[in-house]
């Protein structure tokens, strides 16, 4: 039977999961930051990696990733294909005050993880995948379907709502990951056929908080949800001190942003049976 692992937090934030099949290949998401590669190492042990999936360039979610690749191109994981569609860097650059609400933000969204990502992508070349929505792979017993992947305009909110979406499907269960997608990235995925959303898990969309609006998880109907979160982070108050000026969120296009409670609260009304936080620990779950 195929498990999941949600590993437990060894740097702020950070998403890593790994999935095992029942012929024991594994599927990587993320991974986390640099400190906390010798956590994942010590699950993926020396087993084949069918697939490396790479949700967004942000630093808790692939500077492990791009670390590896800097230090002996990756030779202490065996991967046979890596996932991933990121903004241009080049394009994006270029653009001005007039197109983006927040020009600061999105320069150092751009800066953060991208430039070191692309200095490295020469050493999986033969590797890589660049997803469009659409693409289907079979792993095994496991098929994962991805739903979105990075489009063009969404500025307010850049590399979060670059975040690939994708649906893992097993004999028993269903699992929808939605990386760090925020409001108009979850719009995008409204426009989808219901039956593509509906799943048993959900991944919570950037670590619960400031993420796709309660109509998206209406769609996906979860019993089950998977917090990449500390405990502080699951447990906050109504309203953080970091969203509490509703009238600069709105100025810079993000004013449909709010914090965990009120994304427990959707849950809550929507009769979740579980939820696993990251911060409690690694979440074992077999699927």
């Amino acid at each position: 039977m195929a498990k999941m692992y949600m590993l437990t937090e060894t740097s702020p934030f950070m998403m890593s999961f790994v999935l095992e099949t029942d012929k024991n290949n594994l599927i990587i998401v993320d991974g986390g930051r640099k400190e906390d590669m010798p956590l994942l190492k010590s699950y993926v042990k020396n087993r084949h990696i069918s697939a490396w999936i790479l949700t967004h360039a942000h630093d808790d979610h692939i500077e492990g990733f791009v670390s590896e690749m800097e230090r002996n191109s990756g030779k202490d994981f065996d991967v046979e294909k890596i996932y991933y569609n990121f903004p241009s860097y080049e394009k994006l650059i270029l653009k001005g005050e007039k197109e983006v609400p927040d020009i600061a933000y999105f320069r150092q969204e751009l800066n953060e993880m991208l430039p070191a990502f692309n200095k490295i992508k020469h050493e999986f070349k033969d590797k890589e995948v660049i997803v469009r929505a659409g693409d289907k792979i079979e792993i095994d017993e496991i098929s994962i379907e991805f739903l979105y992947s990075y489009k063009g305009g969404m500025y307010a909110n850049l590399m979060n709502d670059a975040s690939l979406v994708f649906k893992v499907v097993t004999p028993k269960t269903s699992v929808l990951f939605l990386g760090d997608l925020g409001p108009d990235g979850g719009d995008e995925l409204k426009k989808l056929p219901k039956e593509k959303l509906k799943s048993d898990y959900v991944q919570m969309a950037h670590h619960g908080h400031m993420c796709v609006e309660k109509s998206v998880y209406e769609l996906i109907k979860p019993s089950f949800c998977l917090w990449t979160a500390p405990i502080w982070l699951y447990e906050e108050s109504e309203v953080p001190d970091y969203l509490a000026d509703r009238q600069w969120h709105k100025k810079v296009g993000r004013d449909r942003m709010w914090g965990t409670a009120l994304t427990r609260k959707w849950m809550k009304e929507l009769g979740v049976k579980k939820h696993y936080v990251s911060g409690e620990g690694t979440q074992v779950i077999e699927i």
